[in-house]
């Protein structure tokens, strides 16, 4: 496991043990501390390698528009985020954020977690998690 997982997925542990400690309604602001501090502990991991041309771009946290933004760079070319590309990667980061109750939670909440990726020729991409 990369340390940008390890990170992601000591920060998420703590944020579970957080959210599921009381058992009231999802806060907006508990999350938005939660996930602040885990944007923090994730910085030390940018610029680190999650595939063989993708790096960690680090995490932007926008508490007034419930967004959570995991920003991914790559060394592919735009064209190759095609809309099957897109359709895979969409599939792909719905199943990962969720699988996990937070993430979903917050999602059901009307929180945004999304996927940003940006190409080395300035292509963008960004994919929001749909839960049901």
């Amino acid at each position: 496991m990369s340390p940008y997982h390890r990170v992601l997925h000591g920060g998420i542990a703590a944020l579970v043990v957080l959210t599921s400690a009381s058992a009231h309604a999802f806060d907006d602001r508990e999350f938005c501390v939660a996930v602040q501090q885990l944007a923090v502990a994730a910085d030390q991991d940018v610029g680190q390698w999650t595939d063989r041309v993708t790096r960690n771009a680090g995490i932007a946290i926008r508490c007034e528009r419930k967004t959570v933004e995991f920003k991914r760079f790559t060394y592919s070319p735009s064209t190759s985020m095609d809309a099957k590309w897109q359709a895979r990667k969409a599939e792909d980061w719905n199943l990962t954020q969720c699988a996990r109750v937070l993430w979903a939670d917050a999602v059901r909440n009307g929180w945004a977690i999304v996927l940003d990726v940006t190409a080395a020729d300035g292509g963008h991409v960004a994919l929001t998690a749909r839960c049901n």
